[in-house]
């Protein structure tokens, strides 16, 4: 009897970091598995979640910043890093392991989300020409946050961190399809899938409607294939709900991408 209880309380725990693992991850979808590994990535027949799309959490600032200052903070705080000389000279630095790098292996860090900073009531109006630039530099996996004044185009200030994981932005979401079309167990499915929707071929991450989500490897503790994703938090690491336009969602419910090391997990099986 007593065997049997334990068992039974065993059980019970691996049920409940199944259960806890569905909430979190898979939203009710289910993986398709297939002579050990995914031969064909299921269409589902709901969707996902009704969240909007991710975007960094932004706090009350004194104003929005245009869609012009956005572009130009970025090229301040980017280019801050990555030096003078050409584009191709620094394409050569960020392939030889030299300077910050974004999601798609190139020179200069990942732009997340810009900002105003928060201003103090007695701050004078020039701060207005301030902007803050979230950035993650893949090459030492980092979040950067610099602030950085629009008149001057200097950069005032630069904080780095490690394993902070702000939600993931488009571009990374995009990333992750093209990490995941570029694996020989993964592709097939996703692309097969694409093709039974709509009759056509998936070739660009670009036919895809896509949400994500940054992913941590505490998430997964006692899911099958934990060990896979134990890097998650310390490597940049996302899940995608993708959704054929116009379609039905693709379950990729099951899969972690990891940006960092440009590979794809299948977890929780």
């Amino acid at each position: 009897m007593t065997d049997n209880a334990t068992d039974k309380s065993a059980a019970d725990t691996r049920r409940r970091h199944h259960r806890r693992w569905r909430v979190s991850a898979a939203l009710g979808l289910t993986a398709v598995l297939a002579g050990g590994g995914i031969a064909a990535l299921r269409t589902a027949g709901s969707p996902a979640s009704d969240a909007s799309e991710p975007a960094a959490a932004v706090a009350s600032h004194s104003g929005r910043l245009t869609s012009e200052e956005s572009r130009e903070a970025s090229r301040i705080a980017i280019d801050a890093a990555t030096g003078p000389g050409t584009a191709k000279d620094r394409q050569k630095a960020a392939e030889k392991g030299d300077g910050e790098r974004n999601a798609a292996g190139g020179p200069g860090a990942e732009p997340l989300d810009t900002r105003r900073p928060l201003r103090a009531k007695s701050a004078s109006s020039a701060t207005d020409s301030r902007a803050e630039v979230q950035l993650y530099d893949y090459a030492s996996d980092t979040l950067i946050t610099r602030v950085v004044d629009l008149r001057s185009k200097k950069v005032l200030d630069s904080i780095r961190r490690h394993g902070v994981q702000p939600p993931p932005t488009l571009a990374e979401a995009r990333e992750a399809v093209k990490v995941i079309l570029a694996d020989r167990r993964l592709g097939p499915g996703m692309r097969a899938s694409y093709a039974s929707q709509t009759g056509k071929r998936l070739t660009s991450p670009a036919q895809l409607r896509l949400q994500s989500m940054s992913f941590l490897g505490s998430r997964a503790e006692g899911v099958d294939g934990a060990r896979k994703v134990s890097r998650c938090g310390e490597h940049r690491c996302v899940q995608l709900f993708v959704r054929i336009p116009g379609g039905k969602w693709i379950d990729t419910s099951r899969i972690v991408i990891d940006l960092s090391a440009r590979r794809a997990a299948v977890i929780g099986l």
